[in-house]
């Protein structure tokens, strides 16, 4: 057990420290996680984003406590979110005194612009994780010598699901819905549909 704690802490340590850009930065080492260590499948991951995404929080700490627990219980869950917690904490008090000793320096200025694209392709990397997750079938094998084959590896149900909400997105009068409406209805048809 204390083996699978440090792990935990280590795993979470870790992501915390790189997954720059909130918690939707969190989800390609959350997948990188679940490969290397087996704690969870794919699709596993898919349903504890969306209760994560369900319960009030940030992703990242809710994520960070929900494998804990399932893989450590209570300490495990306690250690995950603190791992996970701690690197932010440490780098925004060394920023906060760094900050003001260079707050005009130009290469300050410079770190702070190349910081953004490495958040952006995070993030980026998550959208395309969660799409992957949603669309792709968890037993998918990609053979690059029969890519007319990729297309048994994505659900139909799911694309359909996808095309026919999408356009939901941008109507401008779902825009004043409250967000538990969405979640709610994405709960019904979740249910029903798949």
């Amino acid at each position: 057990m204390i083996h699978t704690l440090l792990l935990l802490t280590f795993e979470f340590f870790t992501t915390g420290l790189f997954a720059v850009g909130g918690g939707l930065a969190t989800i390609p080492f959350l997948q990188g996680i679940g490969s290397r260590r087996g704690w969870y499948t794919q699709a596993r991951l898919a349903d504890m984003i969306a209760a994560s995404q369900c319960a009030p929080g940030p992703l990242g700490t809710n994520m960070a406590t929900y494998v804990g627990y399932t893989v450590g219980g209570f300490p495990g869950a306690a250690l995950s979110v603190t791992a996970l917690m701690l690197p932010t904490i440490l780098v925004d008090i060394v920023a906060a005194a760094l900050m003001e000793r260079f707050r005009s320096s130009v290469k300050m200025e410079l770190l702070m612009r190349a910081i953004r694209p490495a958040s952006a392709g995070l993030i980026c990397a998550a959208a395309f994780a969660l799409l992957r997750i949603s669309l792709v079938r968890p037993e998918a094998v990609w053979d690059l010598h029969a890519p007319l084959r990729w297309l048994q590896n994505f659900d139909p149900r799911c694309i359909a699901l996808y095309a026919a909400l999408l356009p939901f997105a941008f109507w401008k009068k779902l825009k004043k819905v409250h967000p538990m409406a969405y979640i709610a209805i994405g709960a019904v048809v979740g249910v029903l549909f798949l």
